[in-house]
């Protein structure tokens, strides 16, 4: 998922997003730096190296990733998170380790949002990450998820965080839900997304009372398209989701093409990339 804002007259493009579930909190100086640059290498596991090239190439500055597939070793403990400078292009990386073969979500900050105050919620189960902060002056709350089949996402976990939020905060819910919101317009498939009524309740259930919508879907209302395809069909699981007070200030979401590796034909990732444009004003 990327998500471009567009603050003033100038335009910085690109935030991609992917969202998590996390239960530790940790508070970090904005002046942080992470010294043992080699310790990198976990970030580079983000399914295949070829992320972070796609993701220069783009010129994103926020991204949600999802199955991050970060397992444990030596200093990074299953169901810890963790925030490291990534070079060139981005001041922060947090991310959360879980297995080495499933689960597992990271936010990447581009270098140049002058990103501060930093709170960071994550799951122990590799399914979830909620940031705060400030950009450009505005209080921001992201919240990247992969909402697993086997393990889904109690998102009455989020209630408490969200109640005491200030009203002027900017929030952005996005990610992997592993589920369709309308059946009609979002598989092609009966044997498709069979089981996804439970994981749909309580999401519902999350976004009525938050006032949150589908931006996609709001702006293409009748629209076919999908972010998943396999033998079995296509989907759209992949979401980006905002309250209603906030939609006056999106210009645009839209699904990108799969991004592909640049020195060979084959897919960096199995699902396709969710654009959301915004715009923020003085």
């Amino acid at each position: 998922n990327i998500l471009r804002l567009r603050y003033g007259t100038t335009t910085s493009d690109g935030m991609v997003s992917e969202m998590l579930t996390n239960k530790s909190k940790l508070s970090i100086n904005p002046l942080y730096r992470q010294k043992d640059m080699n310790k990198l290498l976990i970030i580079l596991e983000l399914k295949k190296s070829g992320v972070l090239q796609y993701l220069s190439h783009a010129q994103a500055d926020i991204v949600f990733l999802q199955e991050t597939h970060i397992g444990p070793r030596q200093g990074y403990p299953e169901g810890s998170m963790h925030v490291e400078e990534l070079q060139p292009d981005y001041m922060w990386a947090a991310f959360t380790v879980f297995r080495k073969n499933s689960r597992g979500v990271a936010i990447l900050f581009k270098r140049d949002l002058a990103c501060e105050g930093f709170c960071i919620t994550g799951d122990p189960k590799g399914r979830y990450l909620i940031i705060t902060c400030h950009i450009w002056g505005k209080q921001f709350i992201f919240i990247n998820v992969y909402n697993p089949t086997d393990d889904k996402i109690d998102f009455g976990d989020f209630h408490d965080l969200l109640s005491k939020s200030p009203p002027s905060s900017f929030f952005v819910l996005g990610g992997d839900f592993n589920t369709v919101l309308e059946a009609q317009f979002d598989k092609t498939s009966n044997i498709r997304n069979r089981g996804h009524k439970n994981r749909l309740k309580g999401l519902q259930g999350f976004l009525e009372h938050f006032n949150l919508l589908d931006v996609w879907r709001y702006l293409y209302p009748e629209e076919k398209s999908f972010t998943y395809y396999d033998i079995k069909g296509k989907s759209r699981l992949d979401y980006f989701f905002i309250p209603y007070e906030i939609l006056r200030k999106v210009n645009d979401c839209k699904i990108h093409a799969r991004p592909q590796f640049s020195n060979r034909q084959d897919f960096i990732s199995d699902h396709l990339i969710t654009l959301l444009l915004c715009a923020l004003f003085n």
